[in-house]
C-alpha cells in the first residue's frame, strides 16, 4: 500500500515537473528526462492499483502523471511536424 501511495504522488510530481520544464525550450532535455522517470512511477501505480484493486474511483493518481508526463513528447512532435 505503500508504494502505491508514493508513486502515484511521485509521477504527478514529476508531470508537473516536466511540464514547467517545457517554459523554456532549452530545458526540453530535461522535460524528456522527467517524463520518463514519471512514465515509470505511473506505471507502477497503475499495475499495482490493477493488480490489487486498491482505488475505486475512477482516476487513479498514475493515469494523471501519465497524462502529464506525455506533455513533452507531444511538445517535441510537434516542434519535429513544424520544422519539416
Amino acid at each position: 500500500m505503500n508504494w502505491f501511495k508514493v508513486s502515484g504522488y511521485l509521477s504527478v510530481v514529476l508531470g508537473v515537473i516536466c511540464c514547467l520544464c517545457l517554459i523554456n525550450p532549452y530545458y526540453l532535455f530535461f522535460a524528456l528526462l522527467f517524463a520518463i522517470l514519471g512514465f515509470v512511477f505511473s506505471t507502477v501505480n497503475i499495475y499495482l492499483n490493477a493488480k490489487y484493486e486498491i482505488t475505486k474511483k475512477a482516476f487513479s493518481l498514475g493515469y494523471i502523471g501519465m497524462i502529464l508526463s506525455s506533455v513533452p513528447v507531444i511538445f517535441l512532435l510537434i516542434l519535429i511536424i513544424k520544422g519539416n
